[in-house]
């Protein structure tokens, strides 16, 4: 039931409304892009920063706190605090609005609320091996993702009904902060279940009398203990490696998919909302579909399975590209030829306050309203100013007159594609694909999350079981705090590397650049010896009880 809790914040909050709110309003504020100690930021690259800001917080002390946990019986009491914390800060995302800067205060609550998200799950996770035996581990983890994934995809689907139905009030900035307000309301109340049902694990070698003062020397000296001890937990250590790679491209993917759809593809919210629902409902049964396969074959081969998924995914989402108009009825600004009156009349058009290039325009020429006759002059200088402009994300075609024919489409129009390094693949998947298929970008998004929800349930699920199937159980929030470092401190790196890239390239190249890690952490998981992992785990909880 803390998985059913805390998935609306992972869902609509981490991968929903919180990205795609805040790359509105950076926009709003700064434009397309802002310059800071010399690098370039956009929407998307400054929320990576803000996603590494946090989960390096929550990286650096969850060794110390796991630790403590494992010899003073506080993981309930830790589990409150992050989890009160990181309600309450979803909850003051609602006032970002009333705020000078409204962008940075956005993102100053993601990043506390974030800190009690992430360092909640580190000590949730060390929960696990105290409520279930080795050999229902599998089961018991995937019952938790898709006990999750169902939460949260509830959470979402309510929030959808509600923007559907609002989507042309007036008031639908103060319903999405609405939508992210209750994000922390639907945790807490779940999480309240869950709180009180869940029994203080046991502990076996308990610390008396530790105190506020003396708790940072115990840690700092348990785990100077616990490092020199990990030569023993060979398996652990490997699989940490492995962890830390594929993870690092997993959760960097998950977390900046929605600013990169929003930010670089263009692509409409709603259908980044509708993806991220379909996800949650196709990721529960296949988290389900990869404990069954693990039971059959086995943990370590069903893993290799879901990240083999997940290459195949990144790939997928470099592709992605909106198909150029090509039909009048396509582009952004229509005018047709009225015989009668020997005139351009408008027929559709886009939000001229959207972009300087059409303000700039609109004051020489006047507010547009459809059916208005336009002379062909003013027609032309749109034309003109929409294929010279570096600022142009709009297309326009002229239908008869003596201009018939004329299509321009706009530099930074979200079906034109730069001089990046890897602009060939999508230009080639679209020739193949996507053209032949009509299949726009909203219908390769969604595609692209029914292919996330089918690996992302077995591979989240089966790295938290198998992990606890190699960690002895006497020292779960030891271990887990090293398994939650790693996973925080590849999700440092991984949006670290994204802006890196960014900056250097372009968000494509920066995608694409996270397979790498994905692949590598693929391939160290071959020497991941789980056999040996479990004898070495139940030797050491022998050990331990006996010494108790």
């Amino acid at each position: 039931m803390y998985d059913w809790a805390n998935s609306g914040y992972a869902t609509s909050g981490l991968a929903a409304f919180f990205p795609l709110y805040y790359v509105l309003l950076f926009k709003n504020a700064l434009g397309e892009d802002a310059t800071l100690w010399g690098i370039n930021f956009t929407g998307s690259s400054s929320w990576s920063v803000g996603l590494a800001i946090s989960t390096l917080v929550v990286a650096l002390s969850s060794p110390i706190l796991g630790i403590i946990a494992d010899r003073v019986p506080i993981k309930k009491t830790l589990l409150w605090v992050y989890t009160i914390s990181g309600c309450i800060c979803a909850v003051l995302g609602f006032f970002s609005v009333y705020t000078s800067h409204p962008w940075a205060w956005l993102l100053g609550t993601f990043i506390l609320g974030n800190i009690g998200f992430a360092g909640g799950l580190v000590i949730y996770n060390s929960f696990l091996p105290h409520i279930a035996p080795r050999h229902l581990l599998d089961d018991v983890s995937s019952r938790g993702y898709a006990y999750g994934y169902v939460g949260g995809g509830l959470l979402l689907l309510m929030h959808v009904i509600v923007l559907m139905l609002t989507s042309q009030s007036e008031h639908t900035d103060l319903i999405l902060r609405l939508c992210i307000a209750s994000v922390g309301v639907w945790w807490f109340v779940w999480a309240l279940w869950a709180l009180k049902k869940i029994p203080e694990p046991e502990i076996f070698n308990e610390i008396y009398g530790l105190t506020i003062r003396s708790a940072p020397k115990v840690a700092f000296s348990e785990l100077n203990k616990t490092l020199k001890e990990l030569v023993r937990f060979k398996v652990i250590l490997v699989y940490l490696a492995a962890y830390l790679l594929f993870n690092d491209g997993i959760q960097t993917v998950m977390g900046i998919a929605t600013a990169f759809a929003t930010d670089a593809l263009k692509i409409d919210q709603m259908f980044i909302i509708l993806s991220l629902l379909i996800i949650q409902f196709v990721a529960a049964p296949s988290a389900m579909g990869f404990s069954k396969l693990a039971t059959a074959w086995n943990t370590k081969n069903s893993l290799y399975l879901a990240l083999a998924g997940w290459i195949v995914i990144v790939l997928f989402g470099v592709a992605i590209i909106p198909l150029q108009p090509n039909k009048h009825s396509d582009f952004d600004y229509q005018f047709s030829y009225d015989e009668t009156k020997f005139k351009y009349v408008f027929a559709k058009g886009p939000d001229l306050t959207d972009s300087q290039m059409d303000t700039a325009w609109k004051l020489e020429i006047g507010e547009l309203e459809l059916g208005q006759s336009i002379p062909s002059r003013a027609i032309k200088e749109l034309s003109n100013q929409i294929a010279t402009s570096k600022n142009s994300q709009y297309s326009i075609s002229i239908s008869g007159g003596r201009l018939s024919g004329t299509t321009e489409i706009g530099s930074y129009h979200r079906s034109t594609l730069g001089n990046g390094s890897l602009d060939w693949w999508p230009q080639l998947i679209r020739n193949l694909l996507w053209i032949p298929l009509g299949l726009t970008a909203e219908l390769q998004w969604i595609i692209l999350g029914i292919s996330v929800g089918l690996v992302m349930g077995g591979s989240q699920a089966l790295a938290r079981s198998l992990f606890a199937q190699i960690t002895p159980e006497t020292r779960s929030g030891e271990f887990f705090s090293f398994f939650g470092f790693m996973s925080r401190a590849s999700s440092v790196f991984g949006p670290m590397l994204y802006v890196v890239v960014t900056a250097m390239f372009d968000t494509r190249m920066a995608v694409a650049s996270i397979l790498s890690i994905i692949i590598a952490g693929t391939a160290i998981l071959k020497w991941v010896n789980v056999e040996q992992g479990v004898t070495i785990a139940q030797e050491e909880d022998k050990n331990q009880r006996n010494t108790s």
